[in-house]
């Protein structure tokens, strides 16, 4: 594929999280924050959609929910009603699984709606056997769809969405990973709270995805997420999205996580020496998104020195790979002391440091270590209480833990979810 650098498409801005700092020993830990903004116009048109479905229909998704539907009719209105934000020109495919799988619609103009929502509607009654969980069969039917109308000019997405556990989560996996590398991302769905949680984060994470939570006793759960998911994928205006770091000498980064539009740990590949690159998948045309680097910063002199340059390269639907261009990222050095905190990129340490501990807590739930619990939970509320109104969400959820465990010792699944979704929100 060929590149080409961009007019500005995505304009990229960098702080650090100090104007200054002096480095005492060998190293010291240091942040910076990446803004990625698109111009106005930047992504033109929104790139196409070529979509795939993966519902499940297994026994358990016809139990009422706390709304007094079952879960199946209310996915059904939501993705009825979510159709309204893709185009005439959008596809979309939907399989069916349970105990085995089912094509119940290939890949089918939205511009047929009718014949979409017909299908939706009916989705028990095809030749599907309600007495299993067979996602992995369902997940190989749709990639193979999808796979049909992959184009240039199109995005290929597989939304898929569970309430139960599912056999095969090796080969769902395998397919996760072999879906990013095609540039295929996968957005899975929870529904109610007897899913595994830690199958659908890795699907998400491993195919550059996300991943959703239904809370079957919130009237208007599903429709959000439906709403949500559907409104964000039309709304795409790059694709193969990817951040270059080209680092200098003994600069070393640690981590990269976004944190805005929602905070999530990104795998960094060294490509070559002092050369590593994080997969984005696709952003939207309109919105902007924020990105947190821990670095490593050596022992230098007084002065100011540059720390790596960042390159954002992206596809807007053309199939021609275009460039930001190299931007620099530097750092002044004083023996006088650390310079100022910036405000903007400590509120997202703040974030990101609750995201942190939520992974602790949530090990600590999973392992039966209450004692281990209790003590994340309290940090995770006295860091929220410091951070305020904007972590009051986070706060809550600290209490309602601490609050489990001090009534039965344990924590029920739904307010484990309600914490691990809370935890990964992000304030702009």
């Amino acid at each position: 594929m060929s590149q080409a650098i961009s007019k500005a498409k995505i304009h990229v801005e960098r702080m650090m999280h100090r104007n200054s700092i002096a480095v005492a020993g060998e190293s010291i830990a240091s942040y910076a924050l990446l803004k990625l903004i698109p111009a106005v116009g930047g992504g033109g048109a929104s790139i196409g959609i070529n979509m795939a479905m993966v519902l499940d229909v297994s026994g358990s998704m016809y139990e009422e929910d706390g709304t007094g539907k079952s879960r199946i009719s209310r996915v059904q209105e939501a993705a009825c009603s979510a159709l309204n934000f893709l185009r005439p020109n959008d596809t979309i495919a939907i399989v069916a699984f349970a105990n085995n799988a089912e094509l119940v619609l290939p890949t089918t103009l939205v511009s047929q709606k009718d014949k979409i929502i017909d299908v939706i509607m009916r989705i028990d009654m095809f030749n599907v056997d309600a007495g299993g969980t067979s996602m992995d069969q369902g997940i190989e039917l749709a990639l193979a769809e999808l796979q049909k109308s992959t184009g240039t000019g199109n995005i290929s997405h597989l939304v898929v969405l569970t309430d139960g556990e599912t056999s095969g989560e090796q080969l769902c996996k395998e397919y996760a990973r072999a879906s990013a590398e095609k540039k295929i991302n996968f957005s899975v769905i929870g529904v109610g709270t007897e899913w595994n949680s830690g199958l659908i984060k890795d699907l998400a994470s491993l195919s550059n995805g996300k991943w959703h939570y239904i809370d079957v006793n919130q009237v208007d759960s599903a429709q959000k997420v439906f709403a949500s998911e559907f409104q964000s994928l039309a709304a795409v205006g790059f694709r193969d999205v990817q951040i270059h770091f080209r680092l200098m000498k003994d600069i070393k980064i640690r981590r990269v996580r976004m944190v805005v539009p929602e905070i999530k740990d990104l795998a960094l590949v060294e490509v070559e020496d002092r050369h590593s690159v994080a997969q984005l998948g696709t952003l939207e045309k309109d919105k902007t998104s924020r990105y947190i680097l821990d670095l490593s910063l050596p022992k230098r002199p007084d002065g100011k020195f540059k720390l790596l340059d960042v390159e954002i390269t992206f596809d807007t639907g053309s199939g021609v790979k275009e460039s930001s261009g190299l931007i620099p990222i530097e750092m002044a050095y004083t023996a006088a002391g650390n310079g100022y905190i910036n405000a903007e990129v400590a509120k997202h340490i703040d974030e990101v440091q609750i995201f942190e501990l939520n992974k602790n807590l949530q090990n600590a739930i999973s392992t039966g270590n209450t004692q281990e619990a209790v003590r994340v939970a309290q940090s995770i509320e006295k860091k929220g209480e410091v951070m305020g109104a904007r972590a009051a969400k986070k706060t809550m959820l600290a209490k309602q833990v601490l609050a489990e465990i001090n009534q039965g010792g344990k924590v029920s699944k739904k307010t484990q979810l309600a914490v691990d979704d809370a935890a990964r929100a992000a304030d702009e």
